[in-house]
């Protein structure tokens, strides 16, 4: 992929809540902290802290975290989990996840009269995790809107984020950054104005993700394997399911199907990835089969399949114009081969 989503966490998730929050809460604390920890061993996205989120949590008396742990547990009986262990995740997320400002070239801004839609800031009673988070999402909202953002986009963690997006509105005084492309911003006292995309949860996540950008903006197979996965995710969520991340299966991807598909993308407008990633889907799940013939060796409907060893040479319509060319495997597995225009029956070896 030429560069990976990315998240910035809020300090604010790292904040064990108050003792006298309900067990659930507390758990659900835990557990986000577990799910989160589990992406920094991930390839496909980058994760990134404040590099002021230590500073603002010790500013607001809420670190180091262990003696509220420990309070924490004490108070609800929690035995689950040990305060060490989830101390240690919280630690490594702080000292061991690269800033988002040393990566995007961000350093500090000087605001006034900042209101977001919904209203997010006001949802921690700390100032200190208040202030950053302000930081932080003037930050996040200006590159987004004037400057390239990573493959898939980039998400800011909430403790509880209330909408996918959230509209930012302030006036920017200053802006201290390091990057070349940042235009002249609106001066007090016009507004600033832009969006940041917010998530609470690895579902969350994923729902900010746009598989499309990613099949078409892909470098590697990698980048066509996680807009397949994407795409298999919000389909299972869309049909009431609840799919696990880790057991989504992807086929293999032909050598030649990246630049087949991006090459088809590439000719048309938008409408076409959403369609290739569907056939992909149903092909996956063995549905609509209505759209799926064999690929003969010749235009006659008596002439033999196309094989490739075991492999079996298939063609899915997509629409009326292109079509989706893989092999069936003996054992069930799906290879892509290649996204081809209607009248090409050629399939990559």
């Amino acid at each position: 992929m030429s560069s990976l989503p990315g998240v910035t966490i809020d300090a604010s998730v790292l904040a064990v809540p108050h003792a006298s929050c309900t067990k659930d809460d507390a758990f659900q604390y835990v557990d986000t902290l577990l799910d989160w920890s589990k992406l920094l061993d991930e390839a496909w996205v980058a994760i990134y802290m404040s590099e002021r989120a230590a500073e603002a949590l010790d500013k607001d008396g809420l670190y180091p975290l262990r003696g509220h742990l420990r309070e924490l547990f004490n108070m609800h009986g929690i035995v689950e989990y040990d305060v060490n262990t989830v101390a240690t995740i919280t630690e490594k997320l702080l000292t061991l996840t690269p800033y988002f400002e040393d990566h995007y070239q961000v350093k500090d801004v000087l605001p006034e009269n900042l209101a977001t839609e919904p209203d997010v800031v006001n949802l921690t009673i700390h100032d200190g995790l208040r202030s950053d988070l302000v930081r932080c999402i003037i930050l996040i909202a200006v590159l987004r809107k004037y400057c390239l953002q990573p493959l898939g986009g980039h998400s800011l963690v909430l403790r509880k984020a209330p909408k996918k997006a959230v509209h930012v509105r302030a006036q920017i005084h200053e802006l201290e950054h390091d990057r070349d492309d940042l235009p002249n911003l609106p001066r007090p006292p016009e507004f600033f104005e832009g969006d940041v995309l917010v998530c609470d949860g690895f579902r969350g996540l994923i729902e900010c993700l746009n598989e499309s950008v990613i099949l078409v903006g892909a470098s590697d197979d990698l980048g066509i394997e996680l807009s397949i996965r994407i795409a298999s995710f919000k389909r299972a969520l869309s049909q009431s399911e609840e799919p696990e991340w880790e057991t989504i299966e992807v086929p293999s991807i032909g050598p030649k199907f990246r630049r087949t598909c991006q090459q088809c993308c590439n000719n048309t407008g938008d409408s076409l990835p959403p369609k290739i990633l569907r056939s992909i889907i149903e092909t996956m799940k063995s549905q609509n089969m209505s759209a799926v013939h064999a690929l003969r060796t010749g235009r006659g409907g008596n002439d033999p399949q196309r094989v490739r060893g075991s492999y079996k040479a298939q063609r899915r319509d997509i629409d009326q114009e292109f079509h989706l060319h893989y092999w069936d495997c003996a054992d069930g597995r799906i290879e892509l081969a290649s996204v081809v225009y209607h009248d090409d029956f050629s399939i990559p070896e």
